[in-house]
């Protein structure tokens, strides 16, 4: 089909009774407009190429715990402003090429704009800068060391741009989770999600009633996902 279309697109400017110049521009742009669809699939519009997306580095998953990675994500991504000394040490200690990996890869996988990019990048720069200066970012009372740890083989499951929604939905009440990260979460399995919630939760102080309603959404956004495929604010009741 390629072939025949490519033939009929020659024989259209061979046909029509144009001067030696005209041709030759005729022939130019005949020759341009092939080479813009083979390479970008489109002319002109707002619709891009796909984009590559970039994985983070081998070695990184599970340098930072999944208590300090959401935070981190937070500041970079959404202008948060606290990390404790316990999550800065974590991101230090993870590595400046790891944390340039985990941004790199989340920008890979969404929209943004070349504003949203630089912005991103500078607050990226900027957590990393803070913690190496201060030690913390904010408020300094540290994480205390879980007493439930993650199952080993779990870390990483999750790709750095869904953890940190699974993580707002259960700990913040977040309401969106796009179906590439409910096919994760569920890829992942039952045993990896209770077990990251449950290391959380033995992470800080939540009372009684926190841990009843975190438990409630813990076993909502499984349920969603494996009803619907995805969360938005429309199916999600908190």
């Amino acid at each position: 089909m390629g072939e025949k279309i490519g033939r009929f697109h020659c024989f259209y400017v061979k046909i029509r009774g144009f001067s030696t110049k005209e041709t030759e521009e005729i022939l130019e742009r005949n020759s341009e407009v092939w080479n813009l669809c083979k390479r970008s699939g489109h002319i002109g519009g707002t619709q891009s190429a796909p984009a590559t997306i970039v994985q983070p580095l081998k070695g990184c998953a599970g340098k930072v715990t999944s208590a300090c990675g959401p935070k981190i994500h937070e500041f970079v991504f959404d202008n948060s402003g606290i990390l404790s000394e316990k999550c800065c040490e974590q991101l230090l200690n993870a590595g400046r090429e790891c944390h340039d990996s985990d941004t790199n890869s989340i920008l890979s996988e969404g929209e943004f704009s070349k504003e949203e990019r630089e912005e991103t990048l500078a607050r990226h720069s900027e957590v990393w800068n803070l913690c190496k200066r201060s030690g913390h970012i904010g408020g300094t009372q540290p994480v205390p060391t879980p007493t439930v740890q993650p199952l080993k083989g779990c870390a990483g499951k999750v790709i750095s741009a869904c953890g940190p929604k699974v993580y707002a939905f259960v700990f913040d009440k977040s309401g969106v989770l796009s179906e590439k990260c409910c096919e994760l979460l569920l890829n992942a399995g039952r045993q990896c999600h209770d077990s990251e919630t449950n290391s959380i939760l033995s992470e800080g102080e939540f009372s009684a009633e926190e841990k009843k309603e975190i438990m409630k959404r813990h076993n909502q956004v499984w349920n969603l996902c494996k009803k619907n495929g995805h969360i938005d604010i429309e199916n999600t009741v908190f």
